[in-house]
């Protein structure tokens, strides 16, 4: 499962957890001097704490230009902003000081299909003249990092809806993974066919597993139980009828590919339109997941 933060109401993918997240911490101190000695540091307080984020924007899950605008806008109007992890730990409002974009993935036409950002937050903490903001964390508190001591900051009951969600979306971005492979393996095969059918006749065991693999792996039941939740249960009714289309489809291009080579052609369409049925289903399943990534938000915002 690819690990989800959010910024506000902006998903993120880490791309490494070591390498994407990074956080600085400090304590300020004043210096005194003193004459014919050394001086003396006074502690007089905390320094703001600082994030830096590498992030992947890819279309599979938004639209990567509008979620950068959406940053972008962010720290041009130095809007606070909550941020919470994907274990749903809530670690405070920060403001955007810095955001770099990289292009990693254009169609045919030009148009964007993952972005590469590294952001810069610094912990916001409002005017000490004026109430403390909402969701400012106080006096150096901090929510713990692991994720197994995360569980106690969370609401709710561990392996409850919230747990659910996560776990159905991580599982849906995998397996929609899968089957975009398997719809790979097989046009390849088709290439193939048409030029070297003994080899074409040698790959085509191993697509077959590709594909009924990518078909086990649709999480429909999960997501059937998803419909009784209220907050999610229009999205989940998507993502099975999503899946169910899909997994038929699979199921067809499997018993195609078991005639040989000449059902080859019929599996490449049922594995595309496969594939196409999933597409229409992503932006529900990414509502699923950002709601299940700021489970924790409301409870330290109001």
């Amino acid at each position: 499962m690819s690990l989800y933060a959010v910024l506000d109401d902006i998903e993120l993918e880490i791309i490494t957890w070591l390498d994407g997240l990074d956080m600085r911490f400090g304590s300020a101190y004043a210096e005194q001097g003193l004459i014919g000695r050394k001086s003396i540091l006074q502690h007089t307080g905390f320094s703001p704490d600082e994030v830096e984020i590498a992030a992947a924007l890819h279309a599979s899950w938004c639209n990567p230009a509008e979620e950068v605008a959406r940053l972008k806008d962010a720290m041009d109007a130095a809007r606070p902003l909550a941020f919470v992890l994907g274990t749903g730990e809530y670690r405070g409002v920060f403001v955007i000081t810095d955001l770099e974009v990289t292009t990693r993935q254009t169609d045919g036409y030009g148009s964007v299909i993952a972005f590469e950002c590294k952001i810069r937050l610094k912990e916001y903490v409002g005017d000490p003249a004026e109430p403390i903001p909402p969701g400012v964390i106080r006096d150096g508190l901090r929510i713990p990092i692991a994720a197994e001591e995360a569980q106690a900051w969370m609401p709710g009951e561990a392996g409850g809806p919230l747990d659910a969600m996560g776990a159905a979306a991580g599982d849906a971005v995998s397996a929609f993974g899968a089957v975009a492979q398997a719809a790979s393996d097989v046009a390849t095969l088709a290439s193939i066919a048409q030029a070297a059918p003994a080899s074409a006749s040698m790959m085509l065991p191993a697509v077959a597993q590709s594909v009924a693999q990518a078909a086990g792996a649709l999480p429909v039941e999960a997501f059937s139980k998803l419909q009784t939740v209220a907050a999610v249960a229009s999205d989940a009714a998507q993502v099975v009828g999503a899946m169910q289309s899909a997994k038929g489809l699979l199921d067809g291009a499997s018993s195609a590919l078991g005639s040989g080579l000449s059902g080859v052609s019929a599996a490449l369409w049922s594995a595309r339109a496969a594939q196409g049925a999933l597409d229409g289903a992503r932006e529900a399943v990414s509502r699923i997941a950002g709601m299940a990534a700021l489970r924790s938000t409301s409870a330290w915002l109001t």
